[in-house]
């Protein structure tokens, strides 16, 4: 009885209207039913085939859309028919017509309709393009994060979908990746803040709301530290530094009450990330009791037999999957999970009780998202989409996500000089290069699109230039394989006064964005030496999803602003800080490479800096200038010892000593002097972003407590350990000791004699037991 009561009250009813009892539900529905709601589709399974009409047709299928959901009893379909953005009242009349079809079943389940809504809801036409991740969180901006989330959340529900792939809490530390502009980052404490609030913001307090969606936490875990840099390749990561680096945003995210996971579609340490049992049902399911279910990626499933080769049928995959923690495979573009599903369950019964906690999980999100009582958009909510006060955040979210990196004087320029300017290079007098991937289109590359969606006109950087200046000219000279108009270029360039070089990459997105090195391309790198060699002022604004090498032509340059990827508004916000209209003040989210080879991110280990080894970087992570200055002074700890049970403020002072208002991140860094596994010279463990105006001074404290003290020994355990730690604040530091650390705590000569891995310390523990168990029965017998 009293597990009945825990099961009623986790899966039950929690409301007498509309209300829906999970487990009397379950316990209704046949195998079938319950492997078709673990089941999820493309939505072109279920379109009409050859090209889209127009956008006010309904693409459905309906003999398609009825047997997926009646005859294989589908439970979730994603993605945007075309694979193309479509207009809001069109999303509306096809999700309308999904769950009314749905409503027609025997126990009349509602479909969850995913969306990779990833820096907006992209494939909304009318939807507001945001600063893609990796950009913004050089805001270091956590209300300003919560806001665009708000947006993202609006838009996307506006439409009827309620469920966002997103956010990514991939911690970007391999440059190369593909994927890296869409992390938050190179740095665990940033990623997990950021995703917390992305995942406040989205949710609210409650997910029936009609303006709030389900959050996914993907990719969950250790997909962003591929060894050769490409996407969907082995990844080798020992638990320890898994558990202090890539686990800790998940971790974050699912404490703030994710409840969806999309699952790592590489493999870490010779394991599919699909098939991973201890990552996906003892650390995730067990560890961090995560209830909410685990959603496969892009055909991950069918991948485990034929690219990974660790099933030797497409069966026997879907069995591993399943048994490993997955709830949900997102197939494609088949039924083939489904029919597998249902042949093992009817064969095997714990593969069948899996499938019902699957499942029950599954229903649950479902229920929570207030599914059961309406699953059809208002069409009153499409005004919310593409709504000016949206359009405004945007340009505040881009103005904080542009860094300047480097200026020796020349910005701001003066407009009333009115100085001949000609803005150069590829990425100038495009709009798909500040959005990137996931714009539109899976790939972001469609020029087109850029003009004709959204409800306000997109502008170039030169065209916003151009406003700002109108004596300014555009000629490209390079595009980012071949030379141009060069020579015409060269030509404008003698005749100008200052040179604004946009320069960067093409759009692109996941496996399609694999690079063999970070150069610029060639391309590139002729025209911006041929426009140095002229003498002539120049700023370099670089445009692009990761740091592509830029160091000969930074260090020739006057200034250099790094935008990313800013999103619809970020050639505005780059216009601005130019000419001074706005004070720049973001900070980089990744360290900026000074090589192609030879990277370390900025929480390196000693040993890295020892001898003749040096580490080199371009510009470090948290680095951005102002056109006001900062002094920081006065830091100080309210205590200058504690135990790891105990926390302790730091406080230090910052003063606007500079001209102009503006705005500072105040980033603290703590490194653990000595330690039993070697530690980071410094890792963040605080950020704040303060307004100053100019003469304004303020005190910034920060606590300290475990979570930041503590690391993950080499037995994969969370300590704590007695020593001195650093605190490091802008040019200040200061020092504290922790008198007691955690009862498992390993000292220094101890590490030597105990054995790296965990797994021989419990084969010895058994071993010991064993031992203990049979010396105990002789003594007994005796």
């Amino acid at each position: 009885m009293y597990f009945f009561f825990i099961g009623f009250v986790l899966f039950g009813c929690v409301s007498h209207n509309n209300c829906v009892n999970i487990d009397e539900l379950l316990s209704s529905m046949t195998i079938e039913e319950k492997c078709g709601q673990m089941t999820q589709i493309n939505f072109n399974v279920n379109q009409n085939s050859g090209n889209q009409i127009d956008y006010d047709t309904n693409p459905i299928n309906f003999t398609k859309l009825e047997f997926a959901i009646k005859k294989k009893h589908v439970g979730s379909i994603l993605n945007a028919p075309y694979d193309l953005a479509q207009k809001s009242s069109l999303w509306q009349n096809i999700i309308k017509s999904i769950q009314n079809v749905a409503n027609e079943t025997k126990n009349k389940i509602p479909i969850i309709y995913g969306i990779d809504s990833i820096h907006g809801a992209h494939y909304i036409q009318e939807s507001v393009l945001f600063p893609q991740a990796i950009s913004l969180a050089g805001s270091f901006n956590l209300d300003m994060a919560k806001k665009v989330a708000e947006v993202i959340s609006v838009e996307t529900r506006a439409v009827g979908i309620p469920w966002n792939f997103n956010p990514v809490l991939d911690v970007g530390r391999q440059p190369l990746w593909p994927r890296i502009f869409e992390t938050y980052g190179e740095d665990p404490y940033l990623v997990g803040k950021m995703g917390e609030a992305f995942i406040q913001a989205s949710q609210g307090d409650n997910l029936k709301n009609r303006s709030k969606v389900a959050t996914c936490l993907k990719h969950y875990v250790g997909y962003s530290l591929p060894f050769n840099g490409k996407d969907r390749t082995p990844a080798f990561i020992p638990e320890n530094l898994l558990r202090d680096v890539f686990l800790p945003p998940f971790e974050k995210a699912v404490l703030a009450g994710s409840p969806t996971v999309m699952v790592n579609s590489g493999e870490v340490n010779g394991i599919p990330g699909h098939a991973n049992y201890h990552y996906l049902t003892e650390i995730l399911k067990g560890e961090l009791k995560f209830a909410g279910f685990v959603v496969s990626d892009w055909e991950d499933i069918k991948r485990l037999h034929y690219r990974d080769k660790l099933a030797e049928s497409d069966e026997e995959a879907v069995r591993i999957a399943v048994m490993a923690g997955l709830d949900m495979s997102m197939v494609p573009f088949d039924f083939s999970f489904y029919d597998h599903c249902v042949n093992l369950a009817k064969k095997d019964s714990k593969f069948a009780e899996r499938v019902d906690d699957a499942t029950r999980r599954i229903l649950k999100v479902k229920n929570d998202l207030g599914l059961f009582e309406n699953s059809v958009p208002f069409e009153e909510d499409l005004k919310k989409i593409g709504a000016k006060e949206s359009h405004d955040l945007n340009v505040e979210a881009a103005r904080e996500s542009i860094v300047l990196a480097q200026n020796d004087g020349l910005l701001p320029l003066n407009s009333n000089e009115n100085k001949k300017i000609l803005v150069a290079g590829p990425s100038g007098n495009v709009l798909r290069v500040l959005n990137g991937g996931w714009s539109y289109v899976w790939q972001g590359n469609v020029e087109k699109h850029f003009v004709n969606f959204g409800t306000q006109k997109k502008r170039t950087i030169f065209e916003e230039i151009k406003n700002l200046n109108a004596n300014s000219e555009y000629s490209e000279g390079a595009n980012f394989t071949h030379l141009t108009t060069f020579n015409e270029t060269i030509e404008k360039a003698k005749n100008s006064d200052i040179i604004i070089l946009t320069i960067g990459e093409e759009s692109y997105c996941e496996t399609p964005g694999n690079i063999n090195n970070l150069m610029l391309s060639e391309s590139q790198q002729v025209l911006a030496n041929s426009l140095l060699e002229l003498n002539k002022h120049v700023v370099l604004v670089y445009i692009g999803g990761r740091p592509r090498i830029i160091t000969n032509i930074a260090k020739k340059s006057n200034a250099v602003l790094i935008g990313f990827l800013p999103g619809e508004k970020g050639s505005r916000a780059i216009a601005e800080i130019l000419f001074g209209k706005y004070n720049p003040n973001a900070k980089l989210s990744v360290t900026y490479p000074f090589d192609a080879n030879g990277f370390s991110t900025y929480d390196y280990k000693p040993l890295e800096v020892h001898d003749a080894n040096k580490v080199d970087k371009l510009y470090p992570f948290g680095h951005g200038l102002s056109y006001t200055t900062f002094e920081y002074s006065n830091l100080r700890l309210n205590k200058k010892s504690i135990d790891f049970q105990e926390s302790l403020t730091v406080t230090v002072n910052v003063k606007n000593t500079g001209q102009m208002d503006g705005k500072e991140t105040v980033l603290l860094f703590l490194n653990d002097e000595y330690g039993s596994v070697t530690r980071p010279v410094r890792q963040l463990k605080g950020f704040e972003k303060i307004t100053l105006n100019k003469g304004q001074s303020v005190d910034v404290s920060f606590k300290i407590d475990y979570e930041d003290l503590s690391f993950t020994n080499i037995n994969n355990q969370r300590i704590v350990e007695a020593g001195k730690f650093n605190v490091f604040v802008n040019h200040l530091n200061d020092s504290f000791s922790v008198i007691k650390g955690t009862d498992n705590q390993i000292t220094s000569h101890q590490v030597q004699t105990t054995t790296i891995s965990s797994k021989a310390n419990s084969f010895y523990l058994n071993l010991l037991v064993l031992w203990s168990i049979l010396a105990l029965a002789i003594f007994n017998k005796d």
